[in-house]
């Protein structure tokens, strides 16, 4: 787009201010503290293990909970009885950075839908979609709008039944007739977690002891060297910035060729980024001389920490996101992309975490978790088959409410990136909070969760892609589910890290996604993942860019 050289500098003023925000916006999110303490009493229901975590006994009847750290935040929602309990945690976990972050906020939206504006959209997310595989923001909203209306039917039965099991704790005889009570947004982590207990005979907490750290980090090494024709092996750091820091050093098994390096940062700290991601730090690109750049990353994670008679022990979900996660350092350090705009992980942003999604199929599968899952005081005992399979029943049971979230952040990330008159104020949390009603649960009204949501500085105009790209991966993962060594087929992770994950943006996607697949692409696999599958079920939402 060819600017005036005033307009240009303009533009460019403007990207320098929205640039120092976004800096300031992230720095506040990761300084937001806010210790909670709660009595005994107050955390009936929580494990033991919990309470007797470093740092969180803190005196004779003080227990205190830090909203900003995430494990020790979705502990308390899941298991604290007291409702009052994960209220008062949950206000203080979605109140973090408000004071400071809310104005920011508003005025990155106003440099953003300038700069907009000045490019010629009508419209910040029409100007970051252009380029992925949406290519409008209309296009983007109407397929998460497809998806809220298609999952209604099983988001409603799913709150039914949490309302039913919360009734029970509202009114215990059962005599009477009152209306259901409502399921708020503090409320359903903690149902979720008892209809898992009690209709799967699913015990989260209970799962930790097959999943010690250190157990889970080799298997999941040993799983991706093996598929993906590579080699790890540990290396000496040059410098470290916390004492447990590893580096890894990643090789081709069978020419090896150097391919790049991975840092691996585990643990909560004080003033450490608090969810789990993958960080690049030098990216791959083919030189002048004609040699390659290897990259090097970043895993930063948030695990809980050991104790004095146990190991960091994982839930499930975290062995997920663990996965997940790793997913991002193998696509960024198998290119082979000439330019480094287009090598990795610098793809279409709603696609970007398709590969990555796709893997978190591995730790649902028996054979996948046989492999490294044993229970850390018995390692001849493994997860039965059965546990599996209630796990696999519990996750498709609760999948419209946790989808349903995830389509609530994503119309709240557009709503506030959609057309907007250039001189009009903006206000992100009137914006934000009544969908996050409509679309997810009654939320407290003091409370401002876009002030603490990391994604609306680098995935602005972007969420929609989790869900876009859920889509990719539950298609992708059909090739292993068909593939005659299933999840440890070597010829399709092959075909994965050459198709995928070496390409990076250097073609596009759309024509990797079909290579891979060998055919095109269907949402179909995704419907059926998030239960509405099926002759019953909606129209299926486009994945084809309009």
């Amino acid at each position: 787009l060819a600017l005036p050289a005033e307009k240009r500098k303009e533009v460019e003023q403007l990207r320098k201010q929205l640039a120092k925000l976004g800096t300031d916006f992230e720095t506040n999110i990761a300084n937001a503290k806010r210790p909670v303490v709660f009595t005994k009493a107050e955390l009936e229901g929580m494990p033991e293990d919990f309470l007797s975590k470093p740092g969180i006994k803190t005196g004779d009847d003080a227990y205190t909970v830090l909203a900003n750290v995430t494990w020790q935040f979705n502990a308390v929602e899941e298991n604290a009885k007291n409702e009052a309990t994960r209220k008062k945690l949950y206000i203080a976990r979605e109140t973090l950075a408000k004071e400071k972050n809310v104005s920011l906020l508003n005025q990155m939206l106003t440099l953003r839908n300038k700069i907009a504006l000045r490019l010629g959209y009508k419209s910040w997310d029409d100007f970051q979609t252009e380029p992925r595989m949406a290519k409008t923001g209309a296009a983007a909203q109407k397929y998460i709008d497809d998806l809220v209306a298609g999952i209604e039917p099983k988001f409603a039965a799913e709150l039914s039944e949490l309302q039913k099991m919360k009734q029970l704790d509202v009114q215990p005889s059962g005599g009477g007739t009152f209306a259901a009570p409502r399921i708020n947004v503090w409320d359903w982590r903690y149902y979720q977690n008892q209809l898992k207990k009690q209709k799967f005979a699913v015990d989260t907490e209970a799962l930790r002891s097959f999943f010690p750290f250190q157990k889970v980090l080799d298997g999941m090494f040993a799983i991706y060297q093996r598929i993906f024709g590579l080699k790890f092996e540990r290396i000496a750091v040059p410098y470290k910035w916390i004492d447990d820091l590893q580096l890894w050093a990643v090789s081709d098994a069978t020419s090896g060729e150097p391919l790049g390096l991975f840092y691996l940062d585990m643990f909560p700290r004080d003033g450490k980024f608090n969810h789990f991601a993958e960080f690049e730090i030098i990216g791959g690109k083919l030189l002048p001389d004609g040699k390659y750049q290897r990259p090097t990353v970043t895993l930063l994670c948030n695990f809980p920490p050991a104790t004095a008679d146990k190991p960091s022990l994982l839930s499930h979900s975290e062995v997920e996101t663990l996965f997940h996660e790793f997913g991002h350092v193998l696509h960024t350090i198998t290119t082979h992309a000439k330019y480094a705009r287009f090598a990795g992980t610098h793809v279409p942003t709603d696609f970007v975490e398709a590969p990555s999604q796709m893997l978190q199929n591995w730790v649902w599968d028996k054979s996948v978790l046989d492999s490294f899952a044993a229970d850390y005081r018995d390692p001849s005992k493994k997860i039965p088959g059965e546990t599996i399979q209630k796990m696999k029943d519990a996750k498709l049971a609760t999948a419209g409410v946790f989808y349903r979230r995830q389509f609530a952040f994503a119309s709240l990330d557009l709503a506030m990136h959609g057309p907007h008159a250039e001189n009009a104020p903006y206000d992100c949390v009137a914006i934000s909070n009544p969908i996050l009603e409509k679309v997810f649960l009654p939320i407290d009204p003091s409370t401002t969760f876009v002030s603490y949501f990391g994604h609306l500085n680098g995935y602005d105009a972007g969420y929609y892609g989790y869900a876009w790209a859920d889509a990719i991966a539950a298609d992708m993962a059909t090739v292993f589910e068909s593939a005659p060594e299933g999840y440890f087929d070597q010829q399709a992770g092959v075909r994965l890290r050459n198709e995928i994950y070496a390409m990076g943006d250097s073609r596009d996607v759309n024509e990797s996604i079909e290579k891979f697949l060998g055919r095109k692409q269907s949402v179909q696999p995704f419907l059926k993942k998030i239960g509405i599958g099926g002759a019953s079920a909606p129209a299926a939402p486009s994945l084809e860019s309009k």
